[in-house]
């Protein structure tokens, strides 16, 4: 488990990245007054500032008040945002910036919008746009472009049996990724003998042919590209003949068959097949993320497994869910070694405090209504007027960002893997290791209580 996710950090700010890109391509102006703005690399600061200004100048010109208000809002912001930056502070692979006022539809409100992100990769070349929406699509294909990076390694996989069959593509970026499927139904071998003997066995050779030919040419559709295919090699895989038939037939065509790798047997079809292939050569996606994923998952279980059976549940080395990871935050933050979380883990983190005092709870909670519960059962009163909600994030994205201080190494995880869905239904999606083993009596009142209510300043 300790190679796995060697460049984690990296792993992080991309994931941070592709969670903003997600969250402003769903956001829309009421009219053109979202500004996106990029600086590119090594460009002079200075210009930038002048186009800037010259379009504030040209703002006025703008007929509906409106529209005109809520683009000079979105220049100001753009313009102090700009500010922070210096010709020597300007980051190497440029900025981009995203400002203006959104309408929220459900809300039925209207939001500031003031965000500044660093590309993956040098930008060469700038860009001012002012419309309803904001531009994202190059930072996304910066993303995305290490799949079609020549150096970045895929596989085709062909999961074959006598009842359906299944295409998927594995990568460094997205894991395994299934292409095609479809079923079928082939003749029985039967025990019928006489002069019909001959002929059900010629049948059934008949529609495994066939069967073996609309492989191929899926195969062929799925991973050829005008007669040509960039993956690195293929793996074929099956719980009976068929994949020795298949390869042996020559249907699959030079450009597949010259760089089939494998032939693995396995004992089921369809996604368990795939599974089980995957796990079956994982000396060859060592440096994938989801055989990354598999193993730290697989390492954590046994070790949560290790630590319940060695000392009688006296002592206890990690945390189960958000509840118990925030008793040890409460207890002391510096306990946590590793903190694995699903990457689409939707708690919430609030921060309470009570008028005319200092001192702030912090609960994690689905939303406000159970952090309200929370807290009520927290500081056993009726009523909790008296505390007002002083800040509320979602607490991925704290951690994400607070990770470092807090000292903890943290890995993002997604449900692609069966280890990942074991994790994120079994586990809440959230796994603490700690440093040393602590007593088990830190959660003992959460659950005499029905409760995980603790708080920290963390």
């Amino acid at each position: 488990m300790a190679t796995a996710f060697e460049n984690n950090d990296v792993a992080i700010e991309q994931w941070k990245l592709r969670r903003t890109l997600q969250y402003l391509s769903r956001l829309r102006g009421r009219s053109t007054s979202l500004i996106t703005l990029v600086v590119p690399a090594q460009s002079q600061l200075s210009r930038t500032t002048t186009l800037l200004t010259e379009e504030t100048g040209l703002a006025v010109n703008i007929k509906s008040p409106q529209t005109r208000h809520n683009v000079q809002q979105a220049l100001a912001a753009a313009q102090g945002r700009l500010r922070l930056y210096t010709q020597n502070t300007l980051p190497p692979n440029g900025l981009v910036i995203y400002t203006g006022i959104v309408y929220e539809n459900d809300q039925h409100r209207e939001t500031k919008i003031s965000i500044c992100l660093t590309p993956l990769v040098p930008v060469q070349q700038g860009l001012y746009r002012c419309e309803t929406h904001f531009i994202t699509d190059f930072l996304q294909q910066q993303l995305n472009s290490n799949l079609n990076d020549a150096d970045t390694r895929q596989y085709g996989i062909i999961v074959i049996d006598g009842s359906g069959t299944l295409l998927a593509r594995i990568d460094d970026q997205n894991g395994s990724t299934v292409l095609k499927r479809f079923q079928v139904s082939l003749p029985k071998k039967h025990g019928r003998g006489g002069q019909s003997a001959p002929r059900f066995e010629r049948l059934r050779r008949e529609a495994i042919h066939n069967y073996l030919s609309k492989v191929a040419e899926n195969a062929r559709s799925a991973f050829l590209h005008n007669g040509q295919t960039n993956l690195s090699g293929f793996i074929i895989s099956g719980s009976a003949n068929l994949k020795q038939d298949l390869v042996r037939s020559d249907l699959l065509g030079a450009q597949i068959q010259n760089k089939i790798l494998r032939l693995v047997d396995v004992s089921y079809g369809g996604d368990n097949g795939l599974h089980e292939t995957l796990r079956l050569c994982s000396d060859l996606f060592n440096d994938i993320k989801l055989t990354q994923e598999r193993e730290l998952l697989e390492g954590v279980f046994q070790q949560i497994h290790l630590s319940s059976t060695a000392n009688d549940g006296q002592l206890i080395s990690y945390a189960v869910g958000v509840d118990e990871t925030q008793a040890v935050f409460n207890d002391d933050s510096n306990l946590i070694d590793r903190l694995i979380l699903d990457e689409n883990l939707s708690s919430k983190r609030f921060v309470y405090q009570k008028r005319n005092q200092t001192e702030q709870i912090v609960l994690i909670a689905d939303d406000e209504i159970s952090a309200q519960a929370k807290l009520k059962r927290l500081v056993k009163e009726t009523t909790t007027n008296d505390y007002e909600c002083i800040e509320q994030e979602n607490f991925l994205d704290y951690l994400t960002e607070h990770y470092k201080q807090l000292n903890i190494n943290l890995y993002l995880v997604t449900d692609r893997s069966p280890e990942g869905k074991q994790f994120q239904m079994g586990f809440g999606g959230c796994i603490a290791l700690l440093r040393y083993p602590i007593p088990s009596c830190i959660f003992d009142n959460d659950n005499q209580d029905n409760e995980s209510d603790v708080y920290d300043d963390y």
